[in-house]
């Protein structure tokens, strides 16, 4: 019993050390108390750009994608790197808070606190995750 206690404890713990803890407050992204980018909203909150900290150098721009119908059960968001020319679609983060998408491209090292993306990174993120994936489709 004892075991099975500290066993759970631990994995608690470190589950909360890896975890960016990620707020959005006064158009500043914070990762912890430190601010790393800049965001603006628009559209109702239906859509969020995130920028370098104290830039206008656009990093992602998120959005809610609606697949032009009024059905919430077919909606998605959508992850769009312009310099890249990538963009990842995904039904998965449907109920999913900005917060949580843009802790997620830390955690996959898809973007740095220093707001550069690792390109290699954002195409595992993309096979990984994008619903449009032709390859994830013929599994």
């Amino acid at each position: 019993m004892k075991y099975i206690i500290y066993v759970t404890t631990l994995v608690f713990f470190a589950t909360k050390i890896t975890a960016q803890e990620i707020k959005l407050k006064d158009a500043i992204v914070y990762s912890g108390d430190t601010p790393v980018f800049s965001f603006t909203k628009k559209f109702m909150n239906n859509e969020l750009y995130v920028y370098k900290l104290n830039t206008k150098e656009e990093l992602v721009h998120l959005l809610v994608d609606t697949n032009g119908t009024e059905i919430k059960q077919d909606d998605g968001k959508k992850l769009i790197f312009i310099q890249q020319k990538v963009s990842i679609q995904s039904k998965n983060f449907r109920t999913r808070k900005w917060d949580f998408l843009i802790a997620l491209l830390l955690e996959e090292k898809v973007i740095d606190l220093k707001g550069n993306i690792n390109l290699d990174n954002l195409n595992r993120f993309k096979a990984k995750y994008d619903d449009n994936d032709v390859n994830k489709i013929m599994r």
